[in-house]
């Protein structure tokens, strides 16, 4: 049958129910027929690729292959015929090196309130920096009117990395602790290894993001196997004009699905369309008001959406009093002349959505998409729920990684045969015998007794004696054993079908990107530095992969943040998580976030390598005091490699101008102890000087009075003596003991006189 797409074009009002199931029979049909970018029809060719895959693949075609007649050639009765598990080891190792490349999700603000916003803040910090570096300025009049933050940079290198890392708008951060918490709501982890896993093995990638009828944001991986989509020649599928997914369920999961809007009658109607299908039975089941046997019945259902237009009309007038007024209204008014105003069409994008039971025509949850993703820098575009992504797109067409393994696989399988028949059809060792030598070998010289060769080989056999004579019957010596042995084996072809198999695992290795290093199984001498490179190709060879998922999980993060702010401006307590258990921590999102825009990226998060590497360079730091204990712990938690690197390099400058600061007013301290200490010295000199000084001035004096005295006595003497010549005729008469008296006086003045001197003679020499 052949069914046509539905027109576009047309007043939304008649976009209803037939128009929807119109457009999804044209829809399924069309890509069944045409075949092209259509992955569930190309089923069969999945299954053949997860089947091999997992080592399951069928081994009719290698008996085809071999010429293998089971009835008339019987020597590969004793081959094993399980499939060699080389692929699975692979692919196990593969999905785990995928495994390991995880995200940061970093949110900016990109609308231009934000914008002023994260300016203002950044003019603000630069504003204190400099009056902190300026001299002379009001405190209490900064404080006012710039007050102080712990969080503020000190500097205007670490303004830098703020600007370029640290910093985040309040609205960001808020945006952020969201999606993480959808994500972990819907247990992403898990959907993403299935995405991951689909990526390795059918090249491609796919999300799908939804607002639920309970008003929450869900996420999950599909299955590329149950995607049907229009032709698209992009990576990304955004060309796809519609993308569906075939969901398989039962008649008790259509009722829990769909509400009332099936009747019992359309149900079993429904039922009866997919007998004898998909294991349903071929009779109706005998049903009661108690039980309805055909609940178990399997059906097939479309979830599908696309991409239409809708032509908003709106018409402009002129009220009472002569103001302008807008108004919606239909596409049949609007073609129409209007006297007192005039019309406006504007076309708009718009998905709608359907869940079609195929082959039937009953539909449910019909109609325009629920919370259509909108930027609010423009309004008119849309897009679906499904975020598709495959790294190699050719022509429509897909390829893994398996599917490139394929034929050495088949190679592989086929050397493996030939080898295990070469092993059953080995020749075991043997025995040459001369039946000349051994026909009546005669025991003794006169040939009474002899041995006949069965008995003469029986004694070979079984005790590995071999008599015989060395010389014929002419008497001539002979050179020859009459038994000897053939060696067997299994010969050079068994040897040859090994190395094919061998050569094979290489080139298996050589398409995965594999090395003796990523498989564990490095050289003892290799040179770390070989080893790295060896490391990083096959980190390069599994790259397409990897990054055809980051942008799918990216692109499916966006759409998450346009659905929190749709769920937002609906309820804005719906998102309120608690961040742990027994937490007291709340995320309170702003209104504010419905009303911005902002846009996500994700950033690689570095791996346990590099982390430790980084640490080992702060620990050396550390012992020699550039770094803190609390500046490791900052470098440990923080995600963003690069980050994390220029805050280490930060903290060091830092530590190590702090060093040499203190280090210079250490030496200024000094030289001011240096310059008090000789001060001191210079005092304690001049004092000393002052003193001996001081000394010496005080011994002249007493030189000075000591001659003064000395001078004083004699010229006492001499006027005592002339008077006494005077005198002496009149005191002839005093008796001599006044006289002797007289004289001692003198004597004791003499000797004062002479004491004194030699006080001051002692002193002087001090």
């Amino acid at each position: 049958m052949n069914y046509r797409f539905p027109d576009h074009l047309i007043d939304p009002q008649k976009k209803n129910e037939d128009w929807i199931l119109e457009y999804c029979k044209a829809a399924w049909y069309h890509n069944s027929g045409a075949n092209i970018g259509s992955y569930f029809n190309n089923a069969y060719r999945f299954q053949y690729i997860s089947d091999y895959a997992q080592g399951k693949q069928s081994i009719n075609q290698y008996k085809e292959q071999l010429g293998i007649d089971s009835r008339s050639d019987e020597s590969w009765v004793n081959i094993n015929w399980e499939v060699l598990p080389i692929l699975p080891k692979f692919l196990d190792m593969a999905l785990s090196r995928l495994k390991r490349f995880n995200y940061n999700i970093v949110a900016t603000p990109v609308d231009p309130l934000s914008q002023m916003e994260l300016d203002k803040f950044f003019k603000t910090q630069e504003a204190k920096i400099m009056i902190k570096e300026t001299e002379g300025v009001d405190s209490e009049l900064v404080q006012k009117y710039l007050p102080k933050d712990d969080n503020d940079a000190k500097d205007m290198e670490e303004l830098e990395i703020m600007k370029a890392y640290s910093y985040k708008h309040q609205l960001a951060s808020e945006i952020e602790m969201a999606v993480e918490a959808v994500l972990e709501q819907n247990m992403f982890e898990d959907e993403r290894v299935n995405a991951i896993e689909s990526g390795l093995f059918f090249g491609i990638v796919a999300y799908k993001e939804e607002v639920g009828a309970d008003g929450k944001v869900y996420c999950r991986a599909v299955d590329p196997r149950q995607i049907i989509i229009s032709p698209s020649v992009r990576k990304d599928f955004k060309d796809a004009e519609y993308v569906g997914e075939v969901l398989h369920m039962t008649i008790a999961d259509l009722r829990r699905l769909s509400g009332n809007q099936f009747s019992e009658e359309q149900l079993q109607d429904i039922a009866q369309s997919y007998m004898d299908q998909f294991g349903n039975p071929s009779r109706m089941p005998r049903t009661n008001i108690y039980s309805r046997a055909y609940d178990d019945f399997k059906i097939r259902v479309l979830d599908i959406e696309f991409d239409s237009t809708n032509v908003m009309s709106y018409e402009k007038s002129l009220d009472k009093r002569g103001n302008l007024q807008i108004s919606r209204t239909n596409m049949s008014r609007a073609r129409k002349n209007k006297d007192n105003g005039d019309y406006v069409q504007m076309p708009v994008g718009v998905v709608y959505r359907a869940k079609w039971i195929v082959g039937t025509n009953y539909i449910f949850d019909f109609g325009l998409l629920r919370d259509m993703k909108r930027k609010n820098s423009d309004l008119r575009k849309t897009s679906k729920s499904f975020h598709i992504r495959a790294y190699s797109n050719h022509g429509g067409r897909t390829i893994g990684k398996v599917e490139q393994c394929i034929p050495v696989i088949d190679a592989t399988m086929m050397a493996w045969y030939r080898l295990q028949q070469a092993v059953a059809e080995a020749r075991p060792k043997g025995f040459s015998m001369d039946l000349d030598a051994l026909e009546d070998i005669p025991l003794g010289r006169g040939g009474a007794d002899s041995l006949t060769p069965y008995q003469t080989l029986e004694l070979f056999l079984q005790k590995g004696i071999m008599p015989y004579r060395t010389r014929d019957l002419n008497g001539d010596r002979t050179h020859y054993m009459p038994i000897r042995e053939i060696e067997g084996g299994l010969g050079n072809q068994a040897q040859q079908y090994y190395q094919v198999i061998q050569q094979n695992v290489q080139l298996l290795r050589d398409i995965l990107g594999f090395s003796e290093v990523s498989e564990g199984n490095a050289p003892e001498r290799m040179l770390t530095t070989v080893a790295k490179l060896s490391d990083q190709a096959t980190e390069d060879s599994l790259g397409p992969i990897s990054e055809a998922e980051k942008l799918a999980f990216e692109s499916m993060v966006n759409a998450l943040v346009l659905r929190i702010q749709s769920v937002i401006r609906a309820n804005p307590k719906t998102y309120e998580y608690s961040l742990g258990v027994g937490s007291s921590k709340f995320i309170k999102l702003s209104p504010d976030i419905s009303t911005r825009e902002l846009s996500i990226k994700l950033e690689n998060k570095p791996d346990v390598q590099e982390k430790e590497v980084l640490i080992q360079y702060a620990t050396r730091y550390m012992d020699a005091g550039l770094v803190s204990m609390e500046d490791l712990i900052m470098i440990r938690n923080t995600q963003n490699l690069k980050q994390a690197e220029m805050i280490l390099a930060y903290k060091i400058k830092k530590r190590r101008e702090e060093q040499e600061k203190k280090a210079q007013e250490q030496s200024m301290m000094n030289g001011q102890i240096q310059q008090q200490s000789a001060l001191v010295a210079e005092q304690a000199r001049q004092q000393t000087l002052q003193l001996e000084y001081q000394l010496k001035m005080e011994l002249m004096r007493l030189e000075k009075e000591y001659d003064m005295q000395i001078a004083a006595m004699g010229i006492e003497g001499r006027l005592q003596g002339d008077v006494l010549k005077t005198q002496g005729s009149l005191e002839n008469t005093t008796t001599k003991a006044e006289s002797d008296e007289y004289k001692a006086e003198l004597l004791a003045n003499s000797s004062k006189q002479r004491a004194m001197s030699k006080v001051a003679d002692d002193i002087k020499r001090k």
